[in-house]
C-alpha cells in the first residue's frame, strides 16, 4: 500500500488517498498531471504520510474518482 498526496505549492492542506502500487496509481497520476499542467501542484507517492509533516494537514479521500475531483477543484 501507498498514499498518493497532492500538495498545492501555494500552501494549504494536502489531499491524500491510499492506493496499491500499479497501473491504477500510474494512470491517476498521469491524468492529474495532464489535466492540471501549469498549475502549482506537487504529486507525491509515499508509504507513510506521517513521515512527511511538511505536507500536513492531510484530507483523506475514499475513492480515486473523489480524489481526482477534489484535486481538480482545489488546484485549478
Amino acid at each position: 500500500m501507498c498514499y498518493l498526496i497532492a500538495k498545492n505549492n501555494q500552501g494549504g492542506s494536502s489531499l491524500a488517498i491510499q492506493m496499491m502500487h500499479g497501473k491504477e496509481l500510474a494512470k491517476l497520476k498521469q491524468k492529474l498531471l495532464s489535466d492540471l499542467s501549469g498549475e502549482e501542484i506537487q504529486l507525491l507517492t509515499v508509504s507513510r504520510p506521517s513521515a512527511y509533516t511538511e505536507y500536513e494537514p492531510f484530507c483523506f479521500m475514499d475513492t480515486p474518482d473523489h480524489f481526482a475531483q477534489e484535486v481538480k477543484n482545489s488546484f485549478s
